[in-house]
């Protein structure tokens, strides 16, 4: 899957504010996503119906150019943080059934996060007695206020989960 994932700050009525712009396109899906907003928002969404791959590709060099050209970037590496997001186990390993929650919830931590342009779950980890999630964020505060609603799609006790906040 090709993406482009845009960031802008910006200053309106006194407050810092950061904007996100991202497109994609899913080989063979015949469409490209534009999805765009306010940084914790769901922003809006749009589908643009493109001929073939290749014209998806060239659409999205055109929709990173308008980015660029209305100040939009990419993040630099300094700019992400990580979060990490804990998952209590009931015993030192993952059971079957909490191996298949584990699975949910990164999911849905990466569907919560994503559709509000603050991030995705990149890596996992198991532990003693824990699975870890890292998370590539923007702002890890608002990241970490959208953990309880992944739980609660990922049909998880938000209890049993922590970050490193």
């Amino acid at each position: 899957m090709s993406i482009v994932r845009t960031y802008r700050r910006s200053e309106q009525d006194g407050q810092q504010r950061l904007d996100y712009r991202e497109a994609w396109l899913a080989p063979g899906s015949g469409e490209v996503i534009v999805h765009h907003g306010r940084l914790g928002t769901t922003g809006t969404t749009t589908a643009e119906k493109v001929a073939d791959d290749a014209a998806g590709e060239e659409l999205l060099a055109v929709f990173a150019a308008q980015c660029a050209e209305d100040g939009f970037a990419e993040l630099d590496g300094d700019e992400v943080r990580t979060l990490e997001v804990s998952y209590r186990l009931k015993g030192a390993d993952p059971t079957s059934v909490e191996s298949t929650m584990v699975s949910r919830l990164r999911g849905e931590i990466t569907n919560q996060l994503a559709w509000r342009g603050l991030g995705e779950v990149v890596a996992e980890r198991a532990e003693s007695g824990r699975v870890v999630f890292e998370v590539a964020t923007v702002h890890p505060r608002k990241a970490a206020a959208e953990i309880p609603a992944a739980a609660k799609f990922a049909q998880v006790q938000p209890s049993r989960l922590t970050t490193n906040l």
